[in-house]
């Protein structure tokens, strides 16, 4: 079971970790705005479409740290609630390295779904 230290432990490392995700995010949405030329400068569909693809990268790269970030957020409202480090799927704790490896983590390892091949 979790201490209070290492919920707050986890807690700070959440905090940490979201506004490290939101300055990456923040620099990426910098970078995209950069790289769109005005309507103006775009001389037909082909440019259009190297724009697009050339930013497609950056564009993933930032969904899936918004999904982070949901999981992380998702995480600090359980520590205020007090469900912390609590398995949704069985209420068992979720061991202390699972979360040291995934600190949003909300099951046990054996409770994830599979990953589709």
């Amino acid at each position: 079971m979790l201490t209070s230290e290492d919920i707050e432990r986890f807690r700070q490392r959440l905090e940490r970790e979201r506004a490290e995700i939101q300055a990456r995010i923040a620099a990426r949405n910098q970078e995209i705005d950069q790289s769109v030329p005005p309507e103006d400068d775009i001389r037909d569909e082909g440019d259009e479409a190297k724009v697009i693809t050339d930013l497609e990268p950056v564009r993933a790269e930032n969904e899936l740290d918004l999904d982070t970030l949901a999981r992380i957020d998702r995480a600090l409202q359980r520590i205020e609630e007090g469900t912390y480090g609590i398995s949704e799927v069985s209420g068992k704790p979720i061991p202390i390295e699972r979360l040291e490896a995934v600190p949003y983590a909300t099951t046990l390892v054996d409770e994830q779904p599979p990953v589709p091949a």
